[in-house]
């Protein structure tokens, strides 16, 4: 099979042990480029997670690999613009369920809150990104106060909610996590468009 990566073609063997061999080149043709390994194109296919279960339920029959890659830049524009999409459908469903802890939570309100812990992890996941790729400038300042803040708002919900303190849980939701997410939803569209980065994503 043939892999294409950058300007550049190898040749491996459709076999299980070259699937290890191949990221193996990816990562060695990638190092220094300032490019980020993001996709496969598996015979015109595009592969974008579960890379290595589709390749070995498939790697008999492969005849040709393009490996996708990015910029760090582009990769964060997505990112961000990820997070701010996210963030616009999770205000108002945080207030639906802050509401529903008032009252008492259902087995739907739980199920929902874990969510919103989830969607918490993978923010602070996001700022740290962001930390990373602006470190070392004042940009990076507000992000690392970012950080900061999401990692006291979830061990603050988690501890409300090993207690099974509701009432703690839904204050937490309406006067730390909403305005929260208010702010970080506006600091990221002052970001795309001070930035120049909307034009990234056309």
């Amino acid at each position: 099979m043939k892999i294409k990566i950058l300007d550049q073609e190898l040749e491996l063997e459709n076999h299980p042990s070259s699937i290890e061999m191949m990221f193996a080149k990816i990562e060695e043709k990638l190092k220094n480029t300032g490019l980020i390994f993001s996709s496969l194109t598996i015979d015109g296919l595009e592969i974008s997670v579960d890379y290595a279960h589709y390749l070995s339920q498939n790697i008999a029959n492969i005849k040709e690999i393009e490996v996708g890659t990015k910029s760090f830049r582009e990769l964060l524009v997505e990112t961000m613009s990820t997070a701010q999409e996210y963030l616009q459908r999770a205000i108002p469903e945080v207030e639906k369920l802050c509401d529903e802890f008032y009252r008492g939570p259902t087995a739907d309100s739980w199920s929902n809150f874990a969510q919103l812990i989830e969607g918490l992890q993978w923010l602070l996941q996001v700022m740290t990104a962001v930390g990373s790729y602006t470190a070392g400038t004042e940009a990076q300042h507000p992000y690392a106060q970012r950080e900061a803040e999401f990692r006291e708002k979830i061990e603050a919900l988690q501890a409300a909610m090993e207690n099974s303190d509701y009432v703690l849980i839904a204050d937490l939701m309406q006067y730390e996590i909403s305005p929260l997410f208010s702010s970080l939803a506006e600091q990221i569209e002052q970001v795309l468009t001070t930035e120049g980065l909307a034009n990234d994503l056309n």
